[in-house]
């Protein structure tokens, strides 16, 4: 279950899913469980040890990051957790009602007591959940599929390929001539940016000349998303080829993400013919 929580939060949270790395985490989720069994702590000892054990889930499934991004993953880890903890509570409480139940008297009042879950009701309910979570990510990973195309930026004699992601919620334009605008990783795009141009991305020193601001029509282009608003720096290549077609589009450059899922581009849908 921890797993699947961890999956699911990176595909909505457009996170690297680095299988080792969340067996580990739902790993250290598991334990966490058998511990709290076996030392039955109070409710407050319990609630910070949970708090504590959910950010170490977070930083091991996912890695470093930002405070605020990884507050969001842990809340989100959350919230799906509690989804799926509810889904499966709800099944289990409608396999009881075909369990024997009796009445029974607890503290003064009468209570129905159900009877435990066979065994084997209980392989048959895991093995369920497990061809679900197989099927969902195999039709995940097959939608996923669909969705990539061949991104080529080329300056003056440098050339860069790249598979990206084809993303409709990416609707940045650039304010003044309201083109799409696709968004690369620094790392990706270091190899065919000059010097000055990277210096300005990564260290948003614009101490540079204007005249080579010109040449490469830097822009500013306005972000909000899961995370809050931003600014990136954007510029236009001599050419960008989606899928060998040629698009008119900007090229923003994202310093804060290694990558988006498997990807180290996000192209908007709007430029796919």
């Amino acid at each position: 279950m921890d797993y699947l929580s961890l999956y699911i939060t990176s595909k909505i949270m457009h996170l690297p899913q680095a299988n080792k790395r969340l067996a580990l985490s739902a790993a250290i989720g598991a334990v966490y469980s058998v511990v709290l069994v076996a030392l039955s702590p109070n409710g407050l000892l319990t609630a910070l040890f949970s708090i504590a054990v959910s950010l170490l889930m977070t930083y091991t499934a996912y890695g470093k990051m930002r405070f605020a991004r990884f507050a969001k993953n842990t809340a989100v880890f959350y919230a799906v957790s509690f989804t799926l903890g509810g889904g499966i509570t709800a099944i289990c409480n409608l396999l009881n009602i075909w369990q024997n139940s009796r009445q029974v008297v607890i503290n003064g009042t009468f209570d129905t007591l159900y009877g435990d879950l066979p065994f084997g009701l209980l392989i048959l309910l895991a093995f369920g959940c497990g061809l679900f979570s197989f099927i969902s990510g195999k039709l995940i990973k097959k939608h996923g599929e669909m969705q990539i195309c061949t991104l080529e930026i080329g300056i003056k004699t440098a050339r860069l390929s790249l598979q990206a992601l084809v993303d409709s919620g990416n609707l940045l334009r650039e304010p003044i001539s309201s083109k799409p605008v696709v968004i690369v990783t620094f790392d990706s795009i270091r190899p065919i940016l000059p010097m000055e141009i990277l210096n300005l991305f990564k260290n948003k020193d614009t101490s540079i000349e204007q005249s080579a601001l010109k040449d490469a029509k830097i822009r500013f282009i306005p972000t909000s998303t899961v995370n809050g608003h931003g600014l990136l720096f954007a510029f236009s290549p001599d050419y960008v080829k989606i899928n060998e077609d040629f698009a008119d589009t900007y090229v923003a450059v994202d310093c804060n993400q290694k990558s988006f899922g498997d990807y180290t581009a996000i192209v908007p849908r709007s430029l796919i013919q």
